[in-house]
């Protein structure tokens, strides 16, 4: 294989505070390049994701805001997995749903049940899968870990809105509840870094851990 492969693990709504502190992060920090001054475009996935396939901003690319992936100028702007298909890469994307990063050059675009799915043991049968079936082809696997997203969608936007005196004024509370969540993606992603490891794809593969944006916490209305 003369092309390493490229594997992204989004955490969805992973907030840099937490990495910082999180044992699973500095183990793999330790091992790896930490860009801690990364800005992201937008303060939701579908603008933020938008942006790191196509390097450009929603203002050029034209998804600038939460509905407008079907504004994205694809004919204007390739994206990440349309250069990496280019050069005969195998390519999978496993996401929340079919708004959050742009379907251009994938051979897989699959949209995973947020609500039900095990994502590790999905994730894990991704990855056998990617490195079983293409031995003559470098890959890109997207994978896009959706549970802290889940989990604030049920536990609190479903409840609250801007101004919800009732979230704002219970910092704590809000600060468990996310941590929690992001006590199970340190779990996923410890899982998930175990399983490359087992494959040896870190042997081979260029790995980007990343988040597509934080989530408040309560930290001003």
């Amino acid at each position: 294989m003369n092309q390493k492969n490229v594997i992204i693990i989004m955490i969805d709504g992973g907030r840099l505070d937490r990495a910082q502190n999180s044992n699973i992060f500095k183990k793999l920090k330790s091992k790896s390049i930490f860009f801690s001054n990364s800005i992201t475009y937008g303060p939701h996935t579908i603008a933020a994701m938008h942006a790191v396939f196509s390097g450009s901003y929603g203002t050029r690319t034209g998804t600038n805001s939460y509905w407008s992936t079907y504004k994205f100028k694809k004919d204007k702007f390739k994206t990440l997995a349309e250069y990496l298909k280019a050069e005969n890469f195998v390519t999978h994307a496993d996401v929340i749903n079919q708004l959050v990063v742009p379907k251009q050059g994938f051979d897989n675009y699959i949209v995973h049940d947020e609500l039900n799915d095990d994502l590790v043991k999905r994730h894990k049968i991704l990855l056998d899968e990617m490195n079983n079936k293409n031995p003559d082809n470098s890959f890109f696997l997207y994978l896009h870990y959706s549970k802290i997203h889940t989990g604030i969608m049920n536990e609190v936007l479903k409840k609250y809105d801007n101004y919800s005196e009732d979230f704002f004024s219970n910092r704590e509370k809000n600060e468990s509840r996310y941590d929690a969540l992001f006590e199970d993606a340190e779990n996923y992603l410890d899982e998930i870094l175990i399983k490359i490891s087992q494959l040896e794809l870190d042997t081979n593969s260029i790995i980007l851990v990343m988040s597509d944006h934080g989530i408040s916490v309560g930290e001003k209305i």
